[in-house]
Protein backbone atom coordinates (compact mmCIF):
# COMPACT_ATOMS: atom_id res chain seq x y z
CA UNK A 1 0.00 0.00 0.00
CA UNK A 2 1.15 3.56 -0.57
CA UNK A 3 -0.05 7.09 0.03
CA UNK A 4 -0.75 7.24 -3.72
CA UNK A 5 -3.48 4.61 -3.42
CA UNK A 6 -6.95 6.14 -3.66
CA UNK A 7 -9.76 5.85 -1.18
CA UNK A 8 -12.50 3.58 -2.53
CA UNK A 9 -16.01 5.03 -2.06
CA UNK A 10 -18.77 2.46 -2.48
CA UNK A 11 -22.11 4.09 -3.30
CA UNK A 12 -22.96 6.89 -5.71
CA UNK A 13 -25.90 8.47 -3.91
CA UNK A 14 -25.82 11.87 -2.18
CA UNK A 15 -23.66 10.56 0.68
CA UNK A 16 -21.00 8.93 -1.48
CA UNK A 17 -20.98 11.88 -3.87
CA UNK A 18 -20.58 14.33 -0.98
CA UNK A 19 -17.66 12.30 0.38
CA UNK A 20 -16.05 12.27 -3.07
CA UNK A 21 -16.60 15.98 -3.70
CA UNK A 22 -15.28 17.03 -0.30
CA UNK A 23 -12.29 14.71 -0.58
CA UNK A 24 -11.47 15.93 -4.09
CA UNK A 25 -11.65 19.52 -2.86
CA UNK A 26 -9.03 18.64 -0.26
CA UNK A 27 -6.76 16.89 -2.77
CA UNK A 28 -7.35 13.33 -1.56
CA UNK A 29 -7.13 10.60 -4.24
CA UNK A 30 -10.34 8.60 -4.66
CA UNK A 31 -12.30 6.19 -6.79
CA UNK A 32 -16.11 6.09 -6.48
CA UNK A 33 -18.27 3.19 -7.71
CA UNK A 34 -21.96 2.29 -7.76
CA UNK A 35 -23.51 -1.05 -8.70
CA UNK A 36 -26.41 0.63 -10.54
CA UNK A 37 -25.81 1.17 -14.25
CA UNK A 38 -27.26 4.69 -14.32
CA UNK A 39 -28.47 7.41 -11.93
CA UNK A 40 -31.87 6.76 -10.36
CA UNK A 41 -34.67 8.91 -11.82
CA UNK A 42 -36.72 8.63 -8.61
CA UNK A 43 -37.27 11.68 -6.42
CA UNK A 44 -36.61 9.85 -3.11
CA UNK A 45 -35.20 12.22 -0.45
CA UNK A 46 -36.47 15.80 -0.85
CA UNK A 47 -35.48 18.03 2.05
CA UNK A 48 -32.18 19.91 2.04
CA UNK A 49 -31.64 21.74 5.32
CA UNK A 50 -29.77 24.91 6.16
CA UNK A 51 -26.61 23.25 7.57
CA UNK A 52 -26.28 21.13 4.41
CA UNK A 53 -26.54 24.19 2.17
CA UNK A 54 -23.93 25.93 4.29
CA UNK A 55 -21.71 22.84 4.28
CA UNK A 56 -21.71 22.58 0.48
CA UNK A 57 -20.84 26.22 -0.13
CA UNK A 58 -17.12 25.45 -0.15
CA UNK A 59 -17.60 22.91 -2.95
CA UNK A 60 -19.50 25.46 -5.04
CA UNK A 61 -22.78 23.55 -5.42
CA UNK A 62 -25.09 25.42 -3.06
CA UNK A 63 -26.09 28.10 -5.57
CA UNK A 64 -26.93 25.41 -8.13
CA UNK A 65 -29.09 23.59 -5.62
CA UNK A 66 -30.89 26.80 -4.69
CA UNK A 67 -31.59 27.52 -8.35
CA UNK A 68 -32.94 24.03 -8.99
CA UNK A 69 -34.95 23.62 -5.78
CA UNK A 70 -38.18 24.98 -4.33
CA UNK A 71 -38.19 26.92 -1.06
CA UNK A 72 -40.66 25.77 1.59
CA UNK A 73 -41.29 28.70 3.92
CA UNK A 74 -44.14 27.54 6.17
CA UNK A 75 -45.53 24.45 7.88
CA UNK A 76 -49.25 24.13 8.62
CA UNK A 77 -51.04 21.43 10.62
CA UNK A 78 -54.81 21.22 10.09
CA UNK A 79 -57.82 19.02 10.66
CA UNK A 80 -60.44 19.07 7.88
CA UNK A 81 -59.30 22.57 6.95
CA UNK A 82 -59.20 24.01 10.47
CA UNK A 83 -55.66 25.22 11.15
CA UNK A 84 -54.30 23.88 14.43
CA UNK A 85 -50.86 25.42 14.18
CA UNK A 86 -48.78 27.37 11.70
CA UNK A 87 -45.00 27.49 11.83
CA UNK A 88 -43.21 30.15 9.73
CA UNK A 89 -39.81 28.82 8.72
CA UNK A 90 -38.60 32.40 8.31
CA UNK A 91 -38.00 32.23 12.07
CA UNK A 92 -35.23 29.65 11.55
CA UNK A 93 -32.12 31.39 12.97
CA UNK A 94 -30.00 30.96 9.84
CA UNK A 95 -29.48 32.81 6.57
CA UNK A 96 -31.10 29.81 4.84
CA UNK A 97 -34.36 30.24 6.71
CA UNK A 98 -36.40 27.75 4.71
CA UNK A 99 -36.31 24.09 3.73
CA UNK A 100 -35.17 23.47 0.18
CA UNK A 101 -37.34 20.91 -1.58
CA UNK A 102 -35.18 19.24 -4.21
CA UNK A 103 -35.66 15.69 -5.56
CA UNK A 104 -32.74 13.43 -4.78
CA UNK A 105 -32.24 12.71 -8.48
CA UNK A 106 -31.49 16.41 -9.04
CA UNK A 107 -29.26 16.62 -5.97
CA UNK A 108 -27.25 13.69 -7.29
CA UNK A 109 -26.95 15.25 -10.76
CA UNK A 110 -25.67 18.53 -9.33
CA UNK A 111 -23.10 16.72 -7.17
CA UNK A 112 -22.06 14.44 -10.05
CA UNK A 113 -21.54 17.40 -12.36
CA UNK A 114 -19.44 19.19 -9.75
CA UNK A 115 -17.40 16.04 -9.18
CA UNK A 116 -16.79 15.65 -12.92
CA UNK A 117 -15.63 19.28 -13.07
CA UNK A 118 -13.11 18.32 -10.36
CA UNK A 119 -11.82 15.54 -12.61
CA UNK A 120 -13.55 12.57 -10.95
CA UNK A 121 -16.00 10.27 -12.75
CA UNK A 122 -18.45 8.01 -10.94
CA UNK A 123 -17.98 4.42 -12.15
CA UNK A 124 -21.50 3.06 -12.67
CA UNK A 125 -22.18 -0.66 -13.03
CA UNK A 126 -19.32 -1.54 -10.68
CA UNK A 127 -20.04 -3.85 -7.76
CA UNK A 128 -17.97 -4.48 -4.66
CA UNK A 129 -17.80 -8.26 -4.22
CA UNK A 130 -15.41 -8.50 -1.28
CA UNK A 131 -12.46 -6.85 0.40
CA UNK A 132 -9.64 -7.53 2.81
CA UNK A 133 -8.03 -5.12 5.24
CA UNK A 134 -4.25 -5.16 5.20
CA UNK A 135 -1.61 -3.19 7.06
CA UNK A 136 -2.00 0.35 5.78
CA UNK A 137 -4.98 -0.20 3.49
CA UNK A 138 -7.35 -2.60 1.72
CA UNK A 139 -7.59 -4.88 -1.29
CA UNK A 140 -11.05 -5.06 -2.87
CA UNK A 141 -12.54 -7.25 -5.56
CA UNK A 142 -14.66 -5.19 -7.94
CA UNK A 143 -16.94 -6.58 -10.63
CA UNK A 144 -17.61 -4.66 -13.84
CA UNK A 145 -18.86 -5.72 -17.28
CA UNK A 146 -18.79 -9.38 -16.38
CA UNK A 147 -15.22 -9.32 -15.11
CA UNK A 148 -13.68 -9.13 -11.65
CA UNK A 149 -10.49 -7.30 -10.82
CA UNK A 150 -8.46 -6.47 -7.73
CA UNK A 151 -8.30 -2.89 -6.53
CA UNK A 152 -5.82 -1.55 -3.99
CA UNK A 153 -7.16 1.22 -1.77
CA UNK A 154 -5.96 3.28 1.14
CA UNK A 155 -9.34 2.63 2.84
CA UNK A 156 -12.95 1.83 1.90
CA UNK A 157 -15.87 4.17 2.57
CA UNK A 158 -19.22 2.40 2.72
CA UNK A 159 -21.93 4.77 1.51
CA UNK A 160 -23.89 1.86 0.07
CA UNK A 161 -27.19 2.17 1.92
CA UNK A 162 -29.07 0.25 4.57
CA UNK A 163 -28.13 -3.14 3.07
CA UNK A 164 -24.48 -2.13 3.00
CA UNK A 165 -22.09 -4.81 1.71
CA UNK A 166 -19.22 -2.93 3.34
CA UNK A 167 -20.92 -3.04 6.76
CA UNK A 168 -21.96 -6.69 6.50
CA UNK A 169 -18.51 -7.90 5.47
CA UNK A 170 -16.98 -5.95 8.33
CA UNK A 171 -19.25 -7.86 10.74
CA UNK A 172 -20.67 -4.66 12.24
CA UNK A 173 -24.14 -5.16 13.73
CA UNK A 174 -27.13 -3.03 12.75
CA UNK A 175 -29.48 -3.53 15.67
CA UNK A 176 -32.67 -1.61 16.32
CA UNK A 177 -36.43 -1.80 15.91
CA UNK A 178 -39.09 -1.39 13.24
CA UNK A 179 -42.56 0.11 13.34
CA UNK A 180 -45.26 -2.49 12.56
CA UNK A 181 -47.27 -0.29 10.21
CA UNK A 182 -46.41 0.38 6.59
CA UNK A 183 -46.16 3.93 5.23
CA UNK A 184 -46.88 5.08 1.69
CA UNK A 185 -45.84 7.97 -0.52
CA UNK A 186 -46.73 9.33 -3.93
CA UNK A 187 -45.47 12.19 -6.08
CA UNK A 188 -48.59 13.97 -7.32
CA UNK A 189 -49.80 17.02 -9.17
CA UNK A 190 -52.77 18.92 -7.77
CA UNK A 191 -55.52 20.49 -9.84
CA UNK A 192 -57.12 21.98 -6.72
CA UNK A 193 -55.28 22.85 -3.52
CA UNK A 194 -56.30 25.37 -0.84
CA UNK A 195 -52.78 26.09 0.44
CA UNK A 196 -49.88 28.10 -1.02
CA UNK A 197 -47.19 26.01 -2.68
CA UNK A 198 -44.51 27.40 -0.37
CA UNK A 199 -46.19 25.59 2.54
CA UNK A 200 -45.74 22.04 3.79
CA UNK A 201 -49.13 20.79 4.98
CA UNK A 202 -49.87 18.13 7.60
CA UNK A 203 -53.45 16.85 7.77
CA UNK A 204 -54.59 15.01 10.90
CA UNK A 205 -56.55 11.83 10.18
CA UNK A 206 -58.58 9.61 12.48
CA UNK A 207 -55.85 6.98 12.28
CA UNK A 208 -52.73 9.09 11.73
CA UNK A 209 -51.52 11.81 9.41
CA UNK A 210 -51.01 12.75 5.78
CA UNK A 211 -48.33 15.20 4.78
CA UNK A 212 -47.80 17.15 1.56
CA UNK A 213 -44.37 18.58 0.77
CA UNK A 214 -44.38 20.87 -2.29
CA UNK A 215 -41.71 20.43 -4.94
CA UNK A 216 -42.93 23.35 -7.04
CA UNK A 217 -46.09 25.11 -8.10
CA UNK A 218 -48.83 22.51 -8.43
CA UNK A 219 -46.97 19.35 -7.47
CA UNK A 220 -45.22 17.65 -4.61
CA UNK A 221 -44.93 14.60 -2.34
CA UNK A 222 -47.84 13.02 -0.45
CA UNK A 223 -46.84 10.76 2.45
CA UNK A 224 -49.04 8.97 4.97
CA UNK A 225 -48.98 6.26 7.60
CA UNK A 226 -51.19 4.22 5.28
CA UNK A 227 -49.83 1.63 2.90
CA UNK A 228 -51.42 3.41 -0.05
CA UNK A 229 -50.97 7.14 0.37
CA UNK A 230 -53.53 7.76 -2.38
CA UNK A 231 -56.26 6.30 -0.15
CA UNK A 232 -56.11 9.51 1.89
CA UNK A 233 -58.85 12.05 1.21
CA UNK A 234 -56.84 15.28 1.13
CA UNK A 235 -59.07 18.13 2.29
CA UNK A 236 -59.82 20.57 -0.54
CA UNK A 237 -57.62 18.72 -3.02
CA UNK A 238 -58.13 17.30 -6.47
CA UNK A 239 -55.24 15.05 -7.44
CA UNK A 240 -54.14 15.15 -11.05
CA UNK A 241 -51.24 13.06 -12.32
CA UNK A 242 -49.50 10.48 -10.11
CA UNK A 243 -45.78 9.87 -10.51
CA UNK A 244 -43.44 7.77 -8.39
CA UNK A 245 -45.10 5.79 -5.59
CA UNK A 246 -43.55 3.65 -2.86
CA UNK A 247 -44.28 1.91 0.42
CA UNK A 248 -41.87 1.49 3.30
CA UNK A 249 -41.51 0.40 6.90
CA UNK A 250 -39.91 2.79 9.37
CA UNK A 251 -36.95 1.36 11.28
CA UNK A 252 -34.59 2.84 13.83
CA UNK A 253 -31.11 1.32 13.63
CA UNK A 254 -27.54 2.49 14.14
CA UNK A 255 -24.16 0.78 14.12
CA UNK A 256 -22.14 0.78 17.31
CA UNK A 257 -19.07 1.99 15.44
CA UNK A 258 -18.74 3.95 12.20
CA UNK A 259 -15.27 2.57 11.49
CA UNK A 260 -13.34 -0.66 11.79
CA UNK A 261 -9.87 -1.48 10.48
CA UNK A 262 -9.78 -0.20 6.88
CA UNK A 263 -13.46 0.74 6.50
CA UNK A 264 -15.67 3.71 7.32
CA UNK A 265 -19.47 3.88 7.17
CA UNK A 266 -21.65 6.87 6.30
CA UNK A 267 -25.32 7.58 5.69
CA UNK A 268 -27.86 4.74 5.66
CA UNK A 269 -25.03 2.22 5.94
CA UNK A 270 -24.56 3.55 9.50
CA UNK A 271 -28.07 4.66 10.54
CA UNK A 272 -31.69 4.55 9.42
CA UNK A 273 -34.74 6.20 10.95
CA UNK A 274 -38.12 7.76 10.21
CA UNK A 275 -38.23 10.25 7.32
CA UNK A 276 -40.06 12.71 9.60
CA UNK A 277 -38.49 16.13 9.10
CA UNK A 278 -36.39 14.97 6.14
CA UNK A 279 -33.29 14.47 8.28
CA UNK A 280 -31.83 11.31 6.73
CA UNK A 281 -30.01 12.54 3.64
CA UNK A 282 -28.74 15.62 5.48
CA UNK A 283 -27.36 13.50 8.33
CA UNK A 284 -25.58 11.20 5.89
CA UNK A 285 -24.08 14.05 3.88
CA UNK A 286 -22.75 15.54 7.13
CA UNK A 287 -21.18 12.15 7.93
CA UNK A 288 -19.45 12.23 4.55
CA UNK A 289 -18.18 15.80 4.80
CA UNK A 290 -16.94 15.18 8.34
CA UNK A 291 -15.05 12.07 7.27
CA UNK A 292 -13.46 13.94 4.35
CA UNK A 293 -12.21 16.64 6.73
CA UNK A 294 -10.85 14.13 9.23
CA UNK A 295 -9.06 12.09 6.56
CA UNK A 296 -7.44 15.23 5.20
CA UNK A 297 -6.32 16.22 8.69
CA UNK A 298 -5.16 12.73 9.69
CA UNK A 299 -7.72 12.75 12.51
CA UNK A 300 -9.96 9.93 11.26
CA UNK A 301 -9.79 8.15 14.63
CA UNK A 302 -12.33 10.72 15.87
CA UNK A 303 -14.96 9.81 13.26
CA UNK A 304 -17.19 7.52 15.34
CA UNK A 305 -16.95 9.78 18.37
CA UNK A 306 -18.12 12.78 16.35
CA UNK A 307 -20.88 11.15 14.30
CA UNK A 308 -22.42 8.47 16.50
CA UNK A 309 -23.88 11.06 18.88
CA UNK A 310 -25.45 12.98 15.97
CA UNK A 311 -27.00 9.79 14.63
CA UNK A 312 -28.36 8.86 18.03
CA UNK A 313 -29.93 12.30 18.44
CA UNK A 314 -31.71 12.07 15.08
CA UNK A 315 -33.00 8.56 15.81
CA UNK A 316 -34.47 9.81 19.09
CA UNK A 317 -35.97 12.96 17.55
CA UNK A 318 -37.57 11.23 14.57
CA UNK A 319 -38.92 8.38 16.71
CA UNK A 320 -40.61 10.82 19.09
CA UNK A 321 -41.99 12.99 16.27
CA UNK A 322 -43.31 10.05 14.25
CA UNK A 323 -44.99 8.35 17.17
CA UNK A 324 -46.36 11.64 18.45
CA UNK A 325 -47.99 12.48 15.13
CA UNK A 326 -49.28 9.01 14.24
CA UNK A 327 -50.60 8.01 17.67
CA UNK A 328 -54.27 8.50 18.36
CA UNK A 329 -56.20 8.60 21.62
CA UNK A 330 -57.45 11.24 24.05
CA UNK A 331 -54.01 12.15 25.39
CA UNK A 332 -52.29 12.28 22.00
CA UNK A 333 -55.13 14.28 20.46
CA UNK A 334 -55.10 16.78 23.33
CA UNK A 335 -51.34 17.24 22.99
CA UNK A 336 -51.54 17.84 19.23
CA UNK A 337 -54.64 20.04 19.22
CA UNK A 338 -54.03 22.12 22.34
CA UNK A 339 -50.63 21.74 24.02
CA UNK A 340 -48.44 21.95 20.90
CA UNK A 341 -50.06 25.11 19.47
CA UNK A 342 -49.85 26.83 22.86
CA UNK A 343 -46.21 25.84 23.36
CA UNK A 344 -45.20 26.93 19.85
CA UNK A 345 -46.76 30.35 20.38
CA UNK A 346 -43.99 31.02 22.92
CA UNK A 347 -40.98 32.54 21.17
CA UNK A 348 -38.13 30.55 22.77
CA UNK A 349 -40.05 27.27 22.40
CA UNK A 350 -40.84 28.01 18.75
CA UNK A 351 -37.21 28.90 18.00
CA UNK A 352 -35.99 25.71 19.68
CA UNK A 353 -38.47 23.64 17.65
CA UNK A 354 -37.33 25.33 14.44
CA UNK A 355 -33.68 24.73 15.26
CA UNK A 356 -34.47 21.05 15.68
CA UNK A 357 -36.52 20.93 12.49
CA UNK A 358 -33.70 22.54 10.49
CA UNK A 359 -30.99 20.35 12.01
CA UNK A 360 -29.24 23.29 13.64
CA UNK A 361 -29.03 21.53 17.00
CA UNK A 362 -26.69 18.89 15.55
CA UNK A 363 -22.96 19.57 15.85
CA UNK A 364 -21.40 20.92 12.66
CA UNK A 365 -18.56 18.38 12.76
CA UNK A 366 -17.81 18.98 9.06
CA UNK A 367 -16.19 22.31 9.89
Amino acid sequence: MSNDDPYLIVGGGPVGLTAALEMARRGLPLHIVDDDFAPSPESRALAVHAPTLEMLEASGVTDRMLSAGHKVRNVVVHETGRVILSLPLSDIPHRYNFILSLPQSQTEQILTDALAAAGVQLAYGTRLDSYECNPGGATATLHNQGKSHRFTARAIIGADGSRSVVRKQAGIGFDGESEPQEFGLADISLDNWPWPFDTAVVQLLDDGIAGFIPMGEGFGRLVSNRENALDVALHGAKIGKVGWTSTFHVSYRQVETYQRDCIYLAGDAAHIHSPAGGMGMNLGMADAATLARLLAEGSEAQYTILRHAAGQAVLKQTRENTRGMTSRGPVANFMIRHVAPLALSIGPVRRKALRGLAGLDLPATWR
